[in-house]
């Protein structure tokens, strides 16, 4: 059997700690097992689920400026009593550079480093993050993204040398997005919402999601139709400043703020439409799980990449565009949907290629002949 090293933040129910999930549960695990390298003290979300699959997970320390030569020993110091680990797969970007270049140090390893964005946050700290982030080409071996618009911005070096990147779709569990119409009445009732117009978000509370503009979007479809409400699921950095300006817009009560959920999928069939106004998405699988469930998906146009587009009921609206234009926008649409094919649109999911299941194929037979080669290498 083969330990992967999943080099990660910290595993809380964000895009790409699900995405590893995803394919976590559903491997081969007597194949390819995963660890995970975090860099949080807190516990994540996921962490017992981790240890019930048998999966370890690793403390390193927070990385930051202060703390450079104490996170550079912890490494030093791991990788040199972690001889069994071949493959690295490495999704914390910031820090690749040194992760990997440490990892090569104490033996002959596979270091793979994952683009899952396609932009960063327009802040000192996000600026600089891209800027370490580009020296980790200098000691993978595998450039991984989920779209050709993450590797384009996270591998230039390598695009430019023509060297091969592999897209590996954001998959889901499609099973699990088929719109069920009891699980609809049933959620809306806990959450009081039977007689709303939902309006839904799925996203960290941070720059990017872009969920201020949500709020100046459900104050405009309040103007029109007086049912609206929005719910959003998710935790996250700008969450108090976000609660803030719902209290200066009078919208307490309105806007339903349910934190991070295990059950997103049926959060989604109790919504009427699915809102992503990002300023960036590397991906964006949030698109095709609501797709999934038959939700009409308003998304930024040209910052989400086209394939998640995965059925008609999919509209790009420009963020050069007004609040009150996405919400004529969404009560336009939403006006014409029918809802008479929902229960069928999360086989969509599958035909166009985002089953979890042979996604999860893919990769397993990647970490297996990549620990072949070392093998054959070392001999």
């Amino acid at each position: 059997m083969i330990r992967v090293l999943q080099v990660v933040g910290k595993m809380h129910y964000g895009g790409m700690e699900t995405l590893i999930m995803n394919l976590y549960r559903n491997i081969d695990r007597s194949k390819v097992q995963f660890d995970f390298l975090v860099h949080y003290e807190e516990p994540g979300e996921y962490d017992e689920e981790i240890r019930r699959l048998g999966g370890r997970i690793y403390v390193m320390p927070k990385t930051t400026f202060r703390n450079y030569l104490i996170y550079k020993k912890a490494l030093e110091q791991f990788f040199k009593n972690h001889p069994e680990y071949k493959v690295i797969h490495g999704h914390l970007q910031s820090v690749a550079f040194m992760y990997h270049k440490i990892a090569k140090k104490y033996g002959d390893r596979y270091c793979i480093t994952h683009a899952h964005n396609n932009g960063v946050e327009h802040s000192l700290k996000g600026r600089v993050s891209y800027f370490t982030a580009l020296l980790a080409q200098r000691h993978t071996d595998e450039f991984w993204g989920c779209s050709m618009e993450a590797c384009r911005y996270f591998f230039p070096r390598a695009m430019k040398q023509h060297k091969e990147v592999k897209i590996i779709r954001n998959g889901i569990e499609a099973e699990k997005y088929q719109f069920r119409e009891e699980v609809r009445q049933k959620v809306r009732k806990e959450l009081g919402l039977s007689d709303r117009f939902v309006i839904g978000h799925v996203g960290r509370f941070s720059e990017q999601k872009n969920q201020s503009f949500l709020i100046d979007i459900l104050e405009e479809l309040k103007k029109k139709k007086e049912d609206a409400v929005l719910v959003l699921v998710g935790k996250g950095p700008d969450e108090k400043k976000i609660l803030e300006k719902v209290k200066q817009k009078g919208l307490l009560g309105q806007v339903f703020f349910l934190g991070a959920r295990e059950d997103v999928n049926e959060v989604m069939m109790a919504m009427d439409a699915f809102v992503l106004p990002s300023l960036f998405e590397g991906f964006g699988i949030v698109l095709v799980e609501a797709q999934s469930v038959g939700l009409p998906c308003f998304c930024t146009k040209g910052k989400i990449p086209s394939i998640t587009r995965i059925s008609t009921s999919y509209y790009p609206i420009s963020l050069m565009e007004s609040a009150g234009f996405w919400a004529d926008s969404i009560l336009k649409h939403c006006a014409s949907e029918e809802r008479t094919d929902w229960q069928e649109r999360y086989r969509l999911a599958i035909e166009q290629g985002f089953d979890i299941r042979e996604i999860a194929k893919d990769v397993e037979s990647e970490y297996i002949d990549f620990a072949k080669k070392l093998d054959g290498e070392q001999k």
